[in-house]
């Protein structure tokens, strides 16, 4: 019998034989405090938990429904994680547990499994009356949901390499998972989390949907539909990304695996190599086994609400463009230049080219990514030197609208503005308002559907068309920028067969799915 039924059968029994119980006090203060009785909450195991787990950890904890009782990661502790500034994640776990002299004598940023383990339970020892458990740790999160019963979810923050076969595995044994993008980093597998999640009745969010309250992308549709610059033939969203290195070479030195840290388990599925930090700790990104490159890191938060907005379906081809790695070496005692032949890792800069049909009209548009200072042209009527360093632009047959990169403040080119001015569009609700009880809407949302009622729309399978066409675009790359056709009904490259091969991963012996 499961906890649940088990409590709920054995309240139904004291009520019928007029049994009483003493009830802890601590269960009545947190009533009156708005916290959830132990019994109810959402029990949790969260997997993986480097800089930006850590520094996601806040809203998992000041959300009464949710207790985290299991935390897994490879590396068990270290300092020497990447994080936007020296000191800013241990300044922002210090507010979250209220401890401002935290780590004070370490130096470097924090991360692995030991360290989210003591910000967990010092905040619920501080912040949940009674509180006296313990947050269970391991290398794998496979051992503790084998260990501990009744874990109800999880949360996947692990390298984009491990999140299809992490979440498949997860949605097998029943748990409901929230993910950050995405689905994975190879086509197949990623399908295959699409498939699974809409068959099972878990309850799934992807993020960033959380973020998706920034930008007016309702305006743009309501411009765009009625009229405003005509039909729509293009879309371009460009990012200062990567934010990483992305190394042209394999590396040749074989520094020691850091004690503590488990390289086997964090390989997974993915072909054996010697360890390397550049492997690792934010730069996975820029490898095409580990990451799957800047349009994955930052095109959720971007096109996702286009693509919704819009109906667009998967892209049915794509080309690429991109930066390359000029070198030298010696030829009979001479220096001579070559270009890199790179089949590893993302390029410095690059530009996708998608056509994408909608999905209850007929058409298409063409969507074009760009990065690493890439841009699309100016378009005539900008008042400006140059398009600012990241952005999106909607280019109509009779004009253009132009906004951030996240679709805030946008604007039509020219002067038929003044003409659109009053076509607004409904505000996108805010995903990160937290309820009186400390929950923010995005986890009300899951938590939501972890109760039973209707799929939200973050669910993975309503993220299968974004994944898939970028996916179709790192392939492309890897294809030296070769026009790929793609069938989403087949889910198979219809004009190259290498390419077709790329659509999966050679799995290592025992990661099989």
């Amino acid at each position: 019998m499961k906890r649940r039924q088990f409590i709920a059968a054995s309240a139904n029994a004291g009520l019928g034989l007029g049994l009483f119980s003493v009830i802890p006090s601590h269960v009545f203060a947190a009533s009156k405090k708005g916290l959830v009785p132990p019994s109810d909450r959402i029990t949790m195991v969260h997997i993986a938990a480097g800089s930006e787990s850590l520094n996601e950890i806040g809203p998992l904890l000041r959300a009464p429904a949710i207790e985290i009782v299991g935390i897994a990661d490879p590396n068990r502790e270290s300092y020497d994680y990447i994080h936007w500034s020296p000191n800013g994640l241990r300044d922002s776990l210090r507010r979250i547990m209220d401890e401002p002299g935290w780590k004070a004598g370490k130096r470097g940023i924090p991360g692995g499994r030991d360290v989210m383990k003591e910000v967990v339970e010092t905040y619920y020892r501080k912040n949940r009356p009674g509180y006296k458990g313990s947050v269970a740790v391991a290398e794998d999160y496979r051992e503790l949901l084998d260990k501990i019963k009744d874990v109800d979810a999880v949360k996947i923050m692990s390298p984009d390499h491990l999140h299809a076969w992490q979440a498949l595995d997860c949605l097998r044994r029943g748990k409901h998972i929230i993910m950050h993008k995405p689905l994975g980093n190879k086509m197949a597998e990623a399908m295959q989390v699409v498939d699974a999640a809409r068959a099972s009745d878990r309850s799934t969010f992807l993020m960033p949907y959380n973020a998706f309250s920034s930008g007016n992308m309702n305006r743009i549709r309501n411009w765009i539909e009625a009229g405003a610059i005509g039909t729509l033939r293009e879309i371009h969203n460009w990012s200062n990304r990567p934010v990483w290195p992305q190394y042209p070479n394999i590396p040749t030195d074989k520094p020691p695996v850091p004690d503590g840290f488990n390289w086997d388990l964090y390989l997974g599925p993915a072909e054996w190599r010697d360890y390397h930090p550049h492997y690792t700790f934010c730069t996975f990104r820029g490898w095409y086994e580990f990451g799957a490159g800047a349009i994955a890191d930052m095109g959720y938060y971007s096109l996702w609400p286009v693509f919704d907005a819009l109906g667009l379906d998967t892209a049915v081809s794509a080309s690429s463009r991109f930066s390359r790695t000029v070198e030298t070496a010696s030829h009979d005692g001479c220096l001579v230049p070559f270009t890199v032949e790179n089949d590893f890792s993302y390029p410095t800069a690059s530009a996708l080219r998608f056509e994408v049909p909608y999905k209850n009209k007929p058409g298409k548009i063409i969507l074009q990514w760009h990065d690493g200072g890439m841009k699309p042209a100016i378009p005539d009527g900008f008042e400006g030197d140059d398009l600012p360093i990241e952005g999106m632009m909607f280019i109509g047959d009779n004009g253009v609208i132009l906004s951030g990169f996240l679709r805030e403040n946008p604007y039509i080119l020219g002067e038929r503005a003044k003409e659109w001015e009053a076509v607004q569009g409904e505000k996108m609700p805010n995903f990160t308002e937290p309820a009186a009880d400390g929950t923010e809407t995005w986890l009300q949302m899951w938590m939501d559907g972890c109760k039973g009622k209707a799929k939200g729309p973050a669910s993975f399978e309503f993220a299968k068309e974004i994944n898939e066409t970028f996916n179709l675009g790192s392939i492309s790359l890897m294809r030296q920028g070769k026009r790929l056709t793609y069938d989403p009904a087949t889910r198979s490259i219809t004009n190259d067969p290498e390419g077709h091969l790329l659509l999966t991963r050679k799995v290592r012996k025992g990661w099989e799915f």
